[in-house]
């Protein structure tokens, strides 16, 4: 998905009208190993299985917008499960801290629509009713769409 050369071919100078990221948003991983912050023991192997990567949502999100008009989110959330399709250390399920900083970025530059565990339009007093849902769902999906192009 973020290799150039592909998605030259795959949209030409096109965008997308939407773009589905279903269960693979805590793929997208890059940076620093934060394993150590969870886990003070931990040492990492040349593998990388056993280490977690940062989320750069700004750099993510913005990625994302390259491809589509708007972008819809459908993602698990069992941050206390083993993500058994992790690739060297890129997966690893978002903890609630981790879902509570991306959806702070999301709230400050986009407009952001909750479809589940809430249906809401995100801002900060539904930010903490989305947050506390969190812990009781699977399941998390919102679509986010580029406030510019809303202004348009």
């Amino acid at each position: 998905m973020f290799d150039d050369e592909k998605l030259k071919t795959t949209l030409g100078k096109e965008k997308f009208d939407f773009v589905l990221v279903s269960k693979t948003l805590h793929h997208l991983r890059t940076g620093e190993c934060i394993a150590r912050k969870r886990d003070p023991k931990h040492e990492h192997r040349e593998d990388e299985k056993c280490c977690i990567y940062k989320f750069k949502e700004q750099k993510v999100f913005e990625r994302l917008f390259r491809y589509g008009e708007r972008v819809i989110v459908f993602e698990s959330f069992y941050p206390h499960m083993k993500d058994d399709d992790k690739v060297r250390g890129r997966g690893g399920y978002f903890t609630t801290r981790e879902w509570e900083q991306i959806f702070r970025y999301l709230l400050g530059n986009h407009r952001v629509e909750f479809i589940k565990p809430v249906r809401c339009h995100l801002d900060k007093k539904e930010l903490k009713k989305v947050l506390a849902k969190l812990r009781q769902v699977d399941y998390i999906c919102f679509l986010r769409r580029n406030k510019m192009k809303l202004r348009a």
